[in-house]
C-alpha cells in the first residue's frame, strides 16, 4: 500500500490554487500537520473492516422533515442600505485576485 505524504513543493501548489497566503516561515509547521493527518488516513486504511456492515439509512426511522416553503423577508432593504456598494438587489463585492496578480505579488 502506498503511503500518503505531502512535500513542500506540492504544498505550495495547493496553497497557490486555493489562494491561501501562507508565509514561508509557516510552511514547515503546516506541512507537519498535513502529513500527520495523512498518516492517520494511512493507519485507517490498514484496519481490517471486512466484518463491518456498511451504514444504511433507514428512511422509515428518519425524523420527519419540514416542507420547504419560501418565506418573504422584509429585512433585505435594511441590509442592502448598509452595504458599502450594492447593485440592484445584490451586494457588490471586490473581484477575487486574478492568478496573474497573485504570481506578481509572490515574486516581489
Amino acid at each position: 500500500m502506498i503511503k500518503m505524504e505531502m512535500n513542500e513543493e506540492r504544498l505550495k501548489e495547493v496553497t497557490n490554487m486555493a489562494r491561501i497566503g501562507l508565509p514561508q516561515e509557516e510552511y514547515e509547521t503546516v506541512l507537519a500537520r498535513v502529513n500527520a493527518v495523512l498518516g492517520m488516513c494511512d493507519k485507517m486504511r490498514e484496519l481490517e473492516l471486512s466484518s463491518v456492515k456498511p451504514f444504511e439509512w433507514d428512511v422509515k426511522k428518519a425524523p420527519q422533515r419540514r416542507t420547504d416553503e419560501s418565506v418573504e423577508w422584509d429585512g433585505r432593504t435594511c441590509f442592502l442600505s448598509q452595504a458599502p456598494t450594492a447593485e440592484g438587489d445584490f451586494f457588490k463585492v471586490p473581484r477575487i485576485i486574478a492568478l496573474e496578480d497573485y504570481e506578481e505579488e509572490a515574486d516581489e
